[in-house]
């Protein structure tokens, strides 16, 4: 015990960096987390036949991600969400980036304008400009986005704006998460001004207590589907893990693949 006490008070103190939320190496290592790697893997060892291929006879092709995975996941979802989730309205994605990426490139074109709170996560500029939108920006308030900013900045483009990106449960990096009044608000806007939503919840399910709220797809309305959720198991097991969705009505949801 002493001499822990020591080496601990012999530490030089580090920077430490925030900006890519890296884990404590321990949670990586832990012996409940290597077992059920090792479940899993043996699990699709025996599914190699579906789970290495194009498609079936049965489902055709895996376009939106294998069936008994999107099965399984929407299992996992509803019960994390106490909401019915169905498969079908879930694409498979190489992590939440990746489905950003996509809802990016196939719902808007070069010169389209998307609006973002500020400040936000930084790779999400990164795609938008490498995909030739113009960027702007409106204030984040303590309940999430300032909506009368993002409606100022929609009449101003006159159509223009055609993706509002939003961080809306445990924002990166301000840790705020949007209220529900301003989550009804903003879908009311979208439709009003005619653009689509790519809401980054990557952090959904990474809470110490219920965070109150719902992704914000279940705010969506199916007969006009506006609404990316975007999820991500890198911040649940690890960011190696690299297996995330897209949650959407499928009028927008199937042609993203």
């Amino acid at each position: 015990m002493a001499d822990s006490a020591v080496a601990k008070k012999a530490r030089v103190p580090q920077a430490q960096d925030f900006i890519k939320g890296w884990p404590n190496t321990d949670l990586l290592t832990y012996p409940q987390l290597k077992e059920d790697l090792k479940t899993s893997f043996e699990a699709f060892l025996n599914e190699t036949a579906h789970g290495l291929n194009y498609g079936d006879k049965v489902n055709g092709a895996y376009n939106l991600g294998m069936p008994d995975f999107l099965q399984a996941l929407a299992t996992f979802l509803s019960e994390q969400y106490g909401k019915p989730c169905d498969w079908n309205t879930i694409m498979a994605t190489g992590g939440s980036s990746m489905g950003t990426d996509i809802c990016v490139r196939m719902h808007s074109k070069h010169g389209d304008y998307a609006v973002f709170e500020a400040p936000t996560y930084y790779l999400a500029h990164t795609m938008m400009r490498d995909a030739g939108l113009n960027l702007l920006e409106v204030p984040i308030q303590e309940d999430g986005m300032d909506m009368d900013a993002l409606e100022t900045v929609c009449k101003e483009q006159s159509g223009k704006v055609k993706l509002v990106y939003t961080v809306p449960v445990h924002h990166n990096p301000a840790g705020i998460t949007m209220s529900n009044p301003k989550r009804e608000r903003l879908l009311k806007l979208a439709k009003q001004y005619d653009f689509k939503i790519i809401a980054d919840e990557a952090y959904q399910l990474l809470n110490f207590g219920p965070s109150g709220v719902l992704p914000l797809f279940y705010h969506d309305d199916p007969t006009d589907p506006r609404v990316f959720s975007v999820g991500t198991l890198s911040k649940l097991i690890g960011p190696g893990t690299k297996v995330g969705w897209v949650q959407a009505y499928p009028a927008i949801l199937k042609p993203l693949p």
